[in-house]
């Protein structure tokens, strides 16, 4: 089975696979009724194959979207079974018509301008290069096809211009928009490969600043509550002074991963500077944020790194609860507070506001902190 392209940094996972389950939520009835239609249209004069075919992809699309609803089958195989079958109906319609309806009027029907609908949507789901393979694998397919089909009619002197014109502008058209779909595709992804590395931290793989802040944005825009948990490692100075910085390395890399296993989307965990790491956990009691804090700080202080021991100081905020929305800045502020006091309180522990007095800055004075 293909795999359907990845969403990029900066259009949340949960949006894009939303929008992919409602087009196949609208896809799935309207081509099941299309396919029922088709064979209304037709009435007394039903051709074989799709007398047979055509209540077969009814039922299949059908079946499909329950099963998506009962969650017996994922998403991407739904959609790679629905290319497969229109896939196999198209190409089977395409031999059909040299034996059905060629011989009448000497021309292949309309039935073939379903084609490049096919080869558009392999696009849509998959890379350039994964859909060219795909798209050329079926033109390659129906160029055996058309050959041999039309090599006994030309032997038998009846291949008509008429014949051969509608399959120059079957093919012709068809490889058209599979090159036209190819440079588009590969131009937009190449704009996503350089969107995502504005996103991305390229040490550890983590989204970045820039992709925290955004989504801070848009929690902000959306008076949506979440909750911070600021996180720096303790002493790292030592590791990069001791062993090196590919040492250095080596540990934001593995506190990365170590952090950010538990982490599902919409959750996030991002690279905000330096050692210094940032969780925004949408729709998060503050008690869940602290105990997500407490595991990765678990995960750190037990896992054994080649520097040694590495542990962190975590710092836990949340928006307001009541009396409005707080903006990210001010949640940072209080969440960098929260840090502070865990470092001055002997570091390696999880604080967060309200805990107890700052040893070094009080808390109602956002003049001292980084973020006002």
């Amino acid at each position: 089975m293909f795999r359907l392209q990845k969403p990029k940094p900066g259009v949340p996972l949960e949006t894009l696979n939303l929008l992919r389950r409602q087009g196949f939520g609208l896809l799935a009835p309207l081509s099941a009724l299309a396919a029922l239609l088709a064979l209304v249209f037709q009435r007394g004069n039903v051709d074989p194959l799709d007398k047979m075919a055509l209540p077969l992809i009814a039922v299949l699309m059908l079946g499909l979207e329950l099963s998506l609803r009962r969650h017996w089958l994922k998403l991407e195989r739904a959609l790679n079974l629905t290319y497969g079958v229109c896939s196999a109906y198209l190409l089977a319609l395409f031999y059909h018509q040299f034996s059905s309806f060629v011989p009448r009027y000497g021309m292949l029907s309309e039935g073939v301008l379903w084609f490049p609908v096919l080869y558009m949507m392999a696009f849509i789901l998959w890379t350039p290069r994964r859909a060219a393979q795909v798209v050329g694998t079926q033109i390659g397919l129906t160029l055996l096809i058309t050959f041999a089909q039309t090599v006994p009619l030309w032997q038998s002197g009846r291949l008509g211009d008429r014949l051969l014109a509608s399959l120059a502008q079957f093919f012709l058209s068809g490889i058209l928009i599979a090159l036209v779909q190819y440079v588009v595709g590969s131009a937009r992804q190449q704009y996503e490969d350089m969107r995502r590395l504005a996103y991305v931290d390229t040490l550890t793989g983590l989204p970045n600043r820039r992709a925290a802040q955004s989504l801070l944005d848009r929690l902000d825009s959306g008076q949506q509550p979440y909750a911070l948990v600021l996180f720096d490692l303790d002493y790292f100075k030592q590791v990069n002074d001791r062993y090196g910085h590919a040492e250095g390395d080596m540990v934001l890399t593995q506190t990365a991963q170590l952090c950010g296993q538990h982490l599902a989307a919409p959750n996030l965990l991002a690279r905000w500077g330096g050692e210094e790491f940032l969780m925004i956990l949408p729709n998060v009691s503050a008690e869940a944020a602290r105990a997500a804090a407490e595991r990765a700080r678990s995960n750190l202080a037990a896992y054994s790194f080649a520097s040694g021991p590495v542990t962190a100081s975590f710092g836990v905020a949340q928006t307001a609860a009541e009396g409005g929305h707080s903006p990210h800045e001010q949640v940072l502020e209080i969440a960098d507070l929260a840090l502070r006091q865990a470092k001055a309180s002997g570091r390696n522990q999880v604080r967060a506001a309200g805990d107890g007095p700052d040893p070094l800055i009080h808390l109602s004075d956002p003049r001292k902190t980084r973020f006002g």
